[in-house]
Parts: structure tokens; C-alpha cells; sequence
């Protein structure tokens, strides 16, 4: 009986047992950056340059997804200026998946606004702006994420091939389930199906 009552303790608990879970974070550079001149003659693709961000000139980044794992808690954006000062103060930052790892004109103009990053005043080189794009992120299905930059007017960010530390990142904090309370339901199971059996033994006849 007492062994009864234990195992159904115990299965309760492993049942009622809150799942709590292990992240980590994951900072991912980007497979292409550059600038996109948006203009009627221009040729369009400008890579292996900084970024330039610059009225009808527009900077962009793509990232590889498939290496995040788990659920997405936070995604951040991150920009480094390469050139100082930062005019434009307000950059427009817009959103898309896409199956294109390298920057090409269909990029111009792509995407979904998320919002506007505020540039601190005191921000320099090898130090870092972030932009929340955590709902973007984890939300969107596609081999490559990437995001276009815009303002009105004139700002020199890092790349992969020009910058003082990193390029543009994007930094990914994931949950992952913990396999702790599943162990202890199965555990608190199998204690549960050895007690009929203790039951079912015959007894000795009186003789």
C-alpha cells in the first residue's frame, strides 16, 4: 500500500511538474551584405563593400536560418558604423524571407517594415546598435533572412569584408525543452505498473 501511495505520488509530480528549459544564444554573420542602388540606370547589387545607407541607396543583410534550433525567445539585429559621423539617425529596417543567399536586384525595395532603429549619438567604432526583430524572426520560414536598410540620409556601416571587429549580426537566444520531467512520468509509469502485479500473487493454502 505504502508503495502504491509512493508511485502515485511520484507520477503526480512528474506530471504536475512545470517543464523548464535550457537556451542558448547563437550570433550568426551574414552569408552577403553590400548596398542596393535603387535609381533608373544604376546597376543595383553593390557587394563586398561596407554597407552604404543612403537615400535611394538602400544597405542589406541576409542571414542563414538553418542553423537556429529550438524555440526563438529573442532576435536581435545588430549594426556597427564603419564610418563616422552617423547621419541618418533613423533607419527604417524591413524584413523578408528569402531562398537567395547572396544579394541580387530583386532585393531593392523588398520586404516588410518592422520598424525604425534610433541611432544613440554616442555610438562608435566596435560598438554595436541593436534592433528587436525577435516576431520577424520566429515567424518566418525561409532559408535565409534578410533585411533592408533605409533612411534619408547618409550612414557607413560595418560588413563582412570591412569593419572593425564584426559586420552586422544577428543574435538568436533559443529554448530548448528539458527532458528531465518526461523521464520522471515514464519513471513514475512503470512504478505504477508493477503494483498489480504484486497483487495478483497467489496465496500458500491453509493446511
Amino acid at each position: 500500500m505504502r508503495i502504491a501511495i509512493a508511485s502515485l505520488a511520484f507520477a503526480a509530480l512528474a506530471l504536475t511538474t512545470p517543464a523548464t528549459s535550457h537556451g542558448g544564444t547563437l550570433v550568426i554573420d551574414p552569408t552577403s551584405d553590400g548596398s542596393l542602388y535603387v535609381c533608373a540606370g544604376c546597376n543595383i547589387v553593390s557587394e563586398g563593400d561596407y554597407v552604404l545607407v543612403s537615400g535611394y541607396i538602400q544597405g542589406d543583410v541576409k542571414f542563414a536560418s538553418g542553423s537556429i534550433p529550438g524555440t526563438i525567445t529573442q532576435a536581435l539585429l545588430s549594426l556597427n558604423p564603419y564610418g563616422l559621423p552617423l547621419y541618418g539617425t533613423e533607419v527604417a529596417i524591413y524584413g523578408y524571407g528569402t531562398a537567395i543567399g547572396a544579394l541580387d536586384d530583386s532585393d531593392a525595395d523588398a520586404g516588410v517594415l518592422l520598424g525604425t532603429l534610433v541611432l544613440p549619438a554616442t555610438l562608435g567604432f566596435g560598438e554595436d546598435a541593436y534592433f528587436d526583430v525577435t516576431n520577424f524572426v520566429a515567424g518566418t520560414n525561409a532559408p535565409f533572412l534578410a533585411f533592408n536598410l533605409r533612411t534619408t540620409d547618409t550612414d557607413v556601416f560595418s560588413s563582412l569584408e570591412f569593419n572593425y571587429g564584426h559586420p552586422s549580426q544577428l543574435i538568436v537566444t533559443t529554448a530548448l525543452p528539458e527532458p528531465a520531467p518526461i523521464a520522471l512520468i515514464l519513471a513514475g509509469l512503470v512504478a505504477l505498473g508493477g503494483i498489480p502485479r504484486r497483487g495478483r500473487q497467489s496465496r500458500r493454502p491453509f493446511r
